[in-house]
Formats: C-alpha cells, structure tokens, sequence
C-alpha cells in the first residue's frame, strides 16, 4: 500500500532580483521570493468499528457502493433528529459524488492511504539590504535582511494553510445481520468547534 509519508506531488521554485548600486559607499538590495507546492498528508476511508471482526477496531477499509442504497443503516439520532436510513443513504451518496477520489472508486474499496488532501500552497519572501563601507581600501559588506515566512497567506488566507482529516470514518459499525451477515450501518457525525454536530 501507499506508505503515510509518500509526497506524491511537489513543486518548489525559488525567483530572486539582485540591484547593486553607487561604488565607494553603495550598496544593494535583493528581494528573494521562493515557492513551495505539494500534496502531502495521504489517509485512508475508514469503517468505525470492528467491522471484519477482527477485533481491532477502526482499520477496516471503506467499500465504496455503486449506489449508497446497497448498503444498510441504522436510524441515527443527532441532537432531536432522527435520520431514517433513505436519508443517509441519499446523504452518503452526495458525500461520494463530491469527492474526487470515492466517486471513482464506485463498486471498490477504497484504496489504504488513497485519499489525498488539497495542495498547499506556501510562498515566503526575503528582503536583503547589503550596504557597502570601505575599510582600509577594502569593500566590505554589512546587510540588513527581512523574512516573512508563508507571505502568500498575508496575501490570501487560503494560501500557505495546511489542511487536516479529521474524520476519514465514514461510516459507523453498528451490527452484522445473524442471517444474511450482511451489516448495518450509520452515517458518522463530527462536532464542530461552535458545538454543533454534522
């Protein structure tokens, strides 16, 4: 399988300006701005729970359905709601078509750290100011520098932000039917930092 670590995609780029000026006395300034573009992070979908009893719990592989209707669920109550099962199927079902990874993997499992997060995008900038003194009929240089590191974020707010999963669990184990062995299922819920639950 695809190992926790693997970079699959990474771009970095470095674009510098150099100005020297006046001679004797001078000096000069360069302005440094370097780029760093990568996917990291891979994770898996996961089943919440002991699903192939194995007696290890929440390791077990999403099985991505050809329709979320093929699969069981249990009632789930959220706060004073309750989710009927053609509920959750319709919401698991927009959850795979959004996703560009689930919605091809349709009637598969998805695949041990298949899924990959957004790329992240950082750029940081390095202002150098050199300024040139003769000392005993030589030049010699004393610089004054600036870093703004993740500059890109002061520029946009989306820039230089890593993203997180937090909650690759889909789907919650519930039971196995006796009879068919078939599971049962409910959509898993993630409360929010405002307290509320989705």
């Amino acid at each position: 399988s695809t190992s926790d670590f693997v970079v699959r995609n990474r771009i970095v780029g470095l674009l510098g300006y150099r100005k020297e000026y006046g001679k004797k006395y001078g000096g000069a300034t360069t302005i440094t701005l370097g780029y760093v573009g990568a996917q990291n992070n891979p994770f898996s979908y996961i089943v919440a729970g002991d699903l192939n009893g194995d007696r290890v719990s929440n390791n077990d592989l999403l099985f991505v359905p050809h329709k979320a209707s093929d699969i069981r669920f249990a009632p789930l109550t959220v706060g004073t709601t309750v989710y009927t099962e053609a509920q959750q199927q319709a919401a698991f079902d927009a959850f795979i078509n959004q996703d560009p990874y689930l919605s091809t993997r349709r009637g598969q499992y998805a695949e041990r750290n298949g899924g990959l997060l957004p790329y992240l995008h950082r750029f940081d900038l390095s202002v150098a100011q050199d300024i040139f003194v003769k000392i005993g009929g030589k030049r010699n240089a004393f610089q004054i520098r600036m870093d703004i590191l993740n500059f890109g974020n002061m520029v946009n707010n989306k820039f230089g932000v890593t993203q997180r999963v937090t909650a690759p669990q889909l789907l919650n184990f519930v039971s196995r039917d006796a009879v068919t062995n078939v599971p049962t299922f409910r959509l898993a819920t993630q409360r929010l930092t405002d307290g509320s639950t989705i």
